[in-house]
């Protein structure tokens, strides 16, 4: 699939909407000795649900000899995330618009160790957020959270990276992703970072505010296109990807709230081996 004409369509008007301190420290010494015991504590004491992690033992370099069906994840051709050296892209000479039908949206989030999950729900009334790419019509089912970012551009990383994955009526999945830098606070993502920042492993919860999904998506700059796979296992190919260059904004409480249990949830960088990508 190749785009060169990006084309919003918005069904409706969206709205971006103790023990006290030894005698020779001080209080705030203590107080803070006694948070980050805290926190140690909290995060050493909670048990992994996901036979797969970012770093050790079972961290990406041995994703493919965990489990059989992760294998795609050392013999693969097409993985991701890559690198994208703008220098080295084809122009996409493509006529073709992808369309956002995007619609305020609410998520159910459920936290596996460094995973986020957050699963659009249905609202009565109220139409799914879908895209369309050739005339071909992808749903808008989850929105995964990575910090730092997993894709690169000319080498450089970002604080967050959004992926927004979307599935057709044939099981294709087609992954919008949108980088995020500090700056002013982000309005679109409603309680989704709050939520994230309290959310226990093993839990789910539902937001209380909607999403502007359309609020997400960068007005401008370059888009950049290529054939990859999931980025988690069993890192499946067959993934198309649509990676927005310019970045969106989240306040630095917002980005810390989401790097509080999610912080180096990206997997390293993969070979491009002689894939094209395709800039507009």
């Amino acid at each position: 699939m190749m785009m060169s004409v990006l084309t919003v369509i918005a069904g409706s008007v969206l709205i971006l909407g103790g023990c006290a301190p030894h005698s020779n420290m001080s209080e705030d010494q203590a107080s803070a000795k006694k948070t980050t015991t805290s926190q140690a504590t909290s995060s050493t004491s909670e048990k992994t649900i996901l036979d797969w992690s970012y770093s050790g033992k079972n961290g990406p370099k041995y994703w493919g000899e965990i489990n059989k069906a992760y294998q795609i994840s050392d013999t693969g051709k097409a993985q991701s995330p890559i690198n994208i050296d703008t220098t080295k892209t084809m122009a996409d000479t493509a006529k073709t618009a992808i369309t956002y039908q995007y619609q305020p949206t609410t998520f159910k989030v459920t936290r596996k160790d460094k995973v986020i999950q957050a699963m659009a729900q249905p609202t009565k009334g109220r139409a799914d957020s879908k895209i369309t790419v050739y005339g071909k019509v992808y749903t808008l089912k989850e929105i995964n959270i990575h910090t730092p970012s997993e894709h690169r551009l000319d080498g450089n990383k970002y604080d967050v990276e959004l992926q927004l994955k979307h599935k057709s009526t044939d099981n294709k999945n087609f992954i919008i992703s949108i980088f995020v830098k500090q700056g002013d606070k982000n309005q679109a993502v409603g309680d989704l970072t709050t939520i994230v920042s309290k959310l226990e492993n093993g839990k789910t919860a539902v937001m209380k505010s909607a999403i502007s999904t359309l609020g997400l998506i960068p007005e401008n700059g370059d888009k950049y296109r290529y054939e990859g796979s999931l980025t988690t296992p069993a890192t499946t190919e067959g993934v198309s990807w649509l990676i927005y260059q310019t970045p969106i904004t989240m306040s630095k409480q917002q980005i810390q709230d989401l790097q509080k249990n999610l912080n180096n949830n990206n997997r390293p960088i993969q070979k491009l081996n002689n894939r094209t990508i395709f800039s507009n």
